[in-house]
């Protein structure tokens, strides 16, 4: 379980060590996706899902400041057979 402090920021350094495309989703905020593989994004922005692509990473800014829910969330691939083999996080915005 990923812990977050509400009223924070997080760098979060998304690995992506498959062969597969994985686009990564998070309820309740958003992230400004800046960096793809090590290099700047030309136009970072705030998104609430992420390609990562495969055997790559991208770097983001959780903005924990005012989630819609305070309590449990998740954070996940949305790709559903992946989900559903367990590809998700809980996040408790404290």
């Amino acid at each position: 379980m990923v812990r977050a402090k509400v009223g924070s920021y997080q760098h979060w350094k998304i690995v992506n060590a498959t062969g597969e495309l994985h686009p990564m989703h998070i309820h309740q905020v958003h992230f400004l996706a800046y960096a793809e593989n090590g290099r700047p994004i030309a136009e970072p922005m705030w998104l609430d899902t992420v390609n990562v692509p495969y055997g790559g990473s991208v770097d983001v800014i959780m903005d924990f400041t005012n989630p819609i829910i305070r309590g449990m969330s998740v954070f996940h691939c949305h790709l559903l057979n992946h989900e559903d083999k367990g590809m998700m996080a809980k996040i408790l915005f404290e």
